[in-house]
C-alpha cells in the first residue's frame, strides 16, 4: 500500500494528464458514432419518397457539426503559465506573517526601489585669512565633504579646478570663476551659489524571492541571487542594468517611479 501511495505522489500529474487525454478520446469516439448514425437517417430520409405530396424537412444538423468540430480541432493544452497543476510555485513567509508567491527568480524578479544621484560639489566657504588663499568644501560622488585652501592659478590638492579669476574685494570676493580640468569648462560661482554636476547614479533594489533589499548600489558592485553571481554594469536615472558574471547576460531593470 505504501509503495503504491509513493507512486500515486510522484506520478500524480502524469496520471491526471493520461485520464483527461483518454476521456477526449472516448468523447470524440461517441460522438463520430452518433454524427455517423445521423448522416444514415439523413440519406434514407433522402432516398424515401414522399407522403401524399409532403416534403420532408431537413434534419438541422448545425449544433452537431459544431460539436464535431470542436472535437476534431481542440484546443491546445497549455502546460506553462501561472497555474500550478503542471508548475508548482514556491511560497515564502514575509516577516509580516504574510505567504508570498514566488513567479520568478533571478534577475528578472528585482524591482528598483529608488536610483539616487551622486554629485561633485564644489562651493566656495570664506576667506581663508591667509593671503591670496580660500576655504573650499569639495565633495565628489556625494561622498565626504574635504577641505582646501586654494589660490588663484594654483592646482588644487582634489584636481579638480583652478582659481582664474575674482570679482570684487580680493580677500572676500563676491564672484569666483573656476576652470573645471575635465571638461575645460569656465563656471562662476559665489557663497551659497556652488557648482555642481551629477557624475554617476546609485540605485536600490529588492529582491523578495529571498525577502531581501540590495542598497547603495554602485557601477561594479558584486551580489548574489539564489547561489549565482551578479554584476551592476550601469544605473541611470531611471534603470539599472545587471550582468550575469557566469553567461554575461544583461537584464534590465527599469524603476517605476511611484507618484
Amino acid at each position: 500500500m505504501q509503495a503504491l501511495l509513493q507512486f500515486l505522489k510522484k506520478h500524480y500529474e502524469k496520471i491526471i494528464l493520461c485520464v483527461v487525454l483518454l476521456s477526449l478520446a472516448a468523447a470524440a469516439i461517441w460522438m463520430g458514432s452518433i454524427i455517423r448514425a445521423l448522416q444514415e437517417e439523413v440519406s434514407q430520409a433522402a432516398t424515401e419518397p414522399s407522403h401524399k405530396g409532403k416534403q420532408v424537412a431537413p434534419l438541422d444538423l448545425s449544433n452537431d457539426l459544431k460539436i464535431l468540430n470542436e472535437i476534431t480541432n481542440p484546443p491546445p493544452v497549455v502546460l506553462s503559465g501561472e497555474h500550478n497543476l503542471f508548475n508548482p510555485v514556491t511560497w515564502r513567509k514575509k516577516p509580516t506573517g504574510e505567504w508570498l508567491k514566488i513567479l520568478k527568480t533571478g534577475p528578472d524578479a528585482l524591482s528598483v526601489v529608488n536610483i539616487t544621484p551622486l554629485y561633485t560639489v564644489i562651493s566656495y566657504e570664506r576667506p581663508s585669512g591667509t593671503a591670496g588663499a580660500y576655504v573650499f568644501g569639495v565633495q565628489q560622488n556625494s561622498g565626504k565633504k574635504s577641505v582646501e585652501f586654494p589660490k588663484k592659478d594654483e592646482k588644487t590638492k582634489s584636481g579638480l579646478y583652478i582659481i582664474r579669476n575674482i570679482k570684487g574685494n580680493a580677500d572676500d570676493p563676491t564672484d569666483i570663476q573656476l576652470e573645471i580640468l575635465e571638461t575645460q569648462e569656465m563656471v562662476w560661482i559665489s557663497k551659497g551659489n556652488p557648482y555642481k554636476r551629477v557624475d554617476g547614479y546609485m540605485g536600490e533594489m529588492k529582491y523578495d524571492p529571498e525577502l531581501r533589499n540590495l542598497v547603495k548600489l554602485h557601477v561594479n558592485d558584486t551580489f548574489t541571487l539564489d547561489g549565482e553571481k551578479y554584476k551592476i554594469v550601469e544605473i541611470t536615472k531611471d534603470v539599472v542594468r545587471v550582468q550575469s558574471v557566469k553567461s554575461t547576460k544583461v537584464t534590465t531593470i527599469t524603476w517605476k517611479r511611484t507618484p
